[in-house]
């Protein structure tokens, strides 16, 4: 057979057998009739001419619309930056509607485009005036150094039916110049990146669309540094280049007054990828692969002679707040991890944790291995070497959280340590720390306090779920302190999620991280309890509470973690930023030594925020106990802009 179509603007031929799909060849746009039709096929074809013409749609010029999101200040360049952030698909910054496929940020969001970081997201039901393959384009122009766009259609109306039919990915790294010597930079004239002006066209697939049919359509866009426009352009049938996509063609997905966080449409790609965090950084770590990645078992094998231990470098003394970052004492770590690695910035300060010498774990191992075979309970060997970790005191000696996988005897499974132990200096004998061992089954209560940050607020209750989703660890419970919030429903969500054990203290007033952490600390009632304060903003490891546990010691140690703070525009995705030497605000301890230090001092620090970590850590060390500081792998702190936080007075 051979369709012909006419309409105004070309003749489309298509020619095939009845068994075939239809082969689709187009007339220039300025022929007005068919005359002397031939086809290339060597196949014999009975041709029918049926001149008709396309179906069409009565429409209306301003009945058309889409749904139209924008997130400012959006980290990274890629579509898949946008699904790792908690605030997409359902909190962004703007909510509107738009009759064009055409975006300009400057156009949506006016001057608030700080740095050029934001995303998009364009979505609703698109109905095609004509039957036939379409073709979909990006027509991207504009200032820019990196963006990523992706289009997704669905072939009906229901978003779970969506695939992608375009995607585009550009990343721009402008000409290293080199600077001046820092003397030279009083004369040196500045340097001005050059833009990078884009015009560029990228087609899809031709997919065949039915008049008068809505599918659904979403278009995501995430630039970086710069000022880019695209516009999402079509060549339906009969057309013979891309055209614009007019408001006739658009349905809205939803109204926009009956929009909210829990109701409107939300389409497979844009969650497929809402993962818990973190995600890559977490690759070839193989501290992690044993810390908590995989939740192993451990067990104490008692092989080891008893001997007391004394932090001889944790002693009473009376320190001010400047003091305490330089008392902080470095710790050595086996095998090295990128931690090491990781831009740690012009701190001069005592900080980062170094590699161990593998001589030194052989002859630990060694002696390992020779007090398990000379053991009355056990007998077998050391096979794998998870992580050791080293507290040194060149006068005193070592000690050592040792990880290990061991081979009994008579045993095909691998039984895993983790235990303390010590090496006097000038001994080869270690020895089992009686006085210094971590809990291996304790509780543990994660507070946080807060104040109108909603988006954060769920992205921290679900990395608490993913967390108890992999280790199977439900020891945990999570304290929000919560100060009136007015962007969500804090004990709703709470009440929502898939946690276990969870508590919601209700406060009045003006903010305070002190008396809501306090609050939180009043509410723990087991002085057998582990209590580690949280800040906001975190991306927090699978693994990270089982190494807490590991490094909270009743009556001797608490745990002040650093964590990786992301420069501002960077993801877990991509990272970028710097191991922040300067907080005390993540701090464990059990709830007995809370009280010995007195918890947190809610009279200095009523309404003030800051500083108020660094005060609980100096009347930690001021009673002996012994801070443990070392860099976690994967443990994140995303950027954000203090502007408006909490209350608008502070």
């Amino acid at each position: 057979f051979l369709t012909v179509y006419s309409s105004n603007t070309a003749v489309v031929l298509t020619p095939y057998k009845r068994d075939e799909q239809p082969h689709r060849c187009t007339l220039p746009a300025c022929a007005d009739t068919v005359t002397n039709v031939k086809t290339t096929s060597t196949a014999p074809l009975s041709v029918i001419l049926n001149i008709q013409p396309h179906h069409t749609l009565a429409y209306n010029e301003s009945a058309g619309y889409l749904n139209y999101d924008v997130w400012r200040q959006m980290p990274g360049y890629l579509v898949d930056d946008m699904r790792v952030r908690r605030s997409f698909p359902n909190h962004p910054d703007i909510r509107k509607t738009t009759d064009t496929l055409r975006i300009s940020f400057s156009e949506v969001a006016g001057d608030s485009h700080v740095d050029g970081k934001y995303a998009h997201k364009v979505y609703g039901f698109l109905q095609p005036l004509l039957t036939g393959y379409h073709a979909f384009a990006f027509n991207i122009s504009g200032v820019t150094a990196s963006y990523g766009l992706e289009l997704w259609l669905s072939n009906s109306t229901s978003p779970l039916h969506t695939r992608k039919i375009l995607t585009v990915e550009h990343s721009y790294s402008p000409p290293k110049v080199e600077q001046p010597e820092w003397w030279q930079f009083w004369k040196s004239t500045p340097t001005v990146r050059p833009p990078h002006l884009i015009a560029e066209v990228y087609t899809s697939e031709e997919i065949w669309l039915d008049a008068g049919s809505p599918y659904y359509i979403e278009f995501l866009e995430k630039a970086f540094d710069g000022s880019v426009v695209v516009e999402l352009e079509w060549k339906p049938p009969g057309s013979c280049n891309h055209i614009q996509i007019k408001s006739y063609s658009f349905l809205q997905a939803v109204q926009l007054s009956n929009v909210n966080a829990n109701n409107y449409v939300i389409s497979p790609m844009a969650t497929m990828l809402q993962r818990p965090l973190p995600s890559n950084v977490l690759q070839n770590h193989k501290r992690v692969s044993f810390i908590g990645e995989i939740n192993f078992s451990t067990t104490d094998l008692d092989v080891l002679p008893y001997c007391n231990f004394t932090a001889h470098y944790a002693t009473r003394r009376t320190l001010t707040q400047r003091q305490v970052h330089e008392q902080v004492f470095v710790s050595g770590i086996y095998p090295p991890d990128e931690t090491i690695n990781w831009d740690l910035r012009h701190f001069k300060i005592r900080r980062g944790e170094y590699v161990i010498q593998e001589k030194v774990v052989k002859q630990i191992v060694n002696v390992y291995n020779t007090a398990l075979n000379s053991s009355t309970k056990h007998r077998g060997s050391v096979e794998e070497v998870h992580y050791v970790e080293e507290s040194r005191n060149l006068h005193h000696g070592s000690r050592f959280l040792l990880e290990f996988g061991v081979r009994l005897n008579g045993q095909s499974d691998l039984v895993h340590t983790s235990e303390y132990v010590y090496l006097p200096a000038k001994s080869n004998q270690l020895c089992h720390t009686a006085n210094f061992n971590w809990e291996h089954n304790v509780f543990i209560y994660l507070i946080v306090s807060l104040k109108n940050l909603g988006i954060w607020t769920t992205h921290l209750i679900h990395n608490i779920e993913h967390i108890q989703r992999v280790t199977k660890d439900f020891n945990v419970e999570l304290v929000i302190v919560d100060f009136e919030s007015s962007d969500l429903n804090v004990e709703a969500e709470l009440s929502k999620s898939s946690l276990p054990k969870w508590h919601y203290i209700k406060k009045s007033g003006p903010f305070s991280r002190a008396g809501g952490l306090q609050a939180a600390l009043d509410y723990v009632t087991d002085p057998n309890s582990i209590v580690l304060t949280l800040d906001m903003h975190l991306a927090i490891p699978p693994g990270f509470v089982n190494y807490a546990r590991k490094h909270v010691v009743k009556g001797k140690m608490a745990l002040a973690p650093m964590f990786f703070r992301l420069d501002k525009g960077y993801t877990e995705v991509h990272i970028q930023g710097f191991w922040e030497p300067y907080t005390f605000g993540i701090f464990g301890m059990y709830k007995s030594d809370w009280d010995v230090i007195g918890g947190f001092n809610t009279e200095r620090y009523t309404h003030k925020w800051g500083e108020e970590d660094v005060d609980v850590a100096a009347r930690c060390m001021n009673h002996g106990y012994e801070i443990f500081r070392i860099r976690y792998p994967g443990f994140l702190h995303y950027y954000h802009s203090r502007k408006g936080l909490w209350d608008s007075k502070q």
